[in-house]
């Protein structure tokens, strides 16, 4: 009986699927429910330094309007946890950031927490 508790629990996490275009773009009130799932499969299979700012915008859509971001960066929402608030406790950013030619030079994954 334990062992099969223990098989439930860990099967109940977040599974990773292959990144997909349409699934990306998906999303309910602000929320997109399938980016935390595709984004490691994105960052090893699709995104690459080198990659130009147009084939980005071609591949993710529009970047998500941060006021706090470098000039040359763009931002994607990967998850937001509200917990029990209205207020954001956890999430997770994808930044990408460009050279002066519009060329990919860094490509990080950030975890926040408040």
């Amino acid at each position: 009986m334990t062992l099969t508790t223990f098989l439930l629990l860990l099967n109940c996490g977040k599974k990773e699927i292959e990144f997909d275009q349409e699934k990306w773009s998906e999303n309910f009130d602000g929320i997109y429910k399938h980016r935390e799932n595709m984004v490691k499969d994105l960052m090893q299979n699709h995104l690459k330094k080198g990659i130009e700012y147009k084939k980005i915008i071609e591949l993710l859509g529009e970047p998500e309007n941060y006021h706090n971001k470098k000039a040359n960066e763009i931002i994607y929402e990967i998850m937001v946890d509200y917990g029990w608030n209205i207020d954001p406790v956890k999430g997770k950013k994808l930044h990408l950031e460009f050279d002066k030619d519009s060329i990919i030079t860094s490509i990080e994954l950030e975890h926040w927490k408040y």
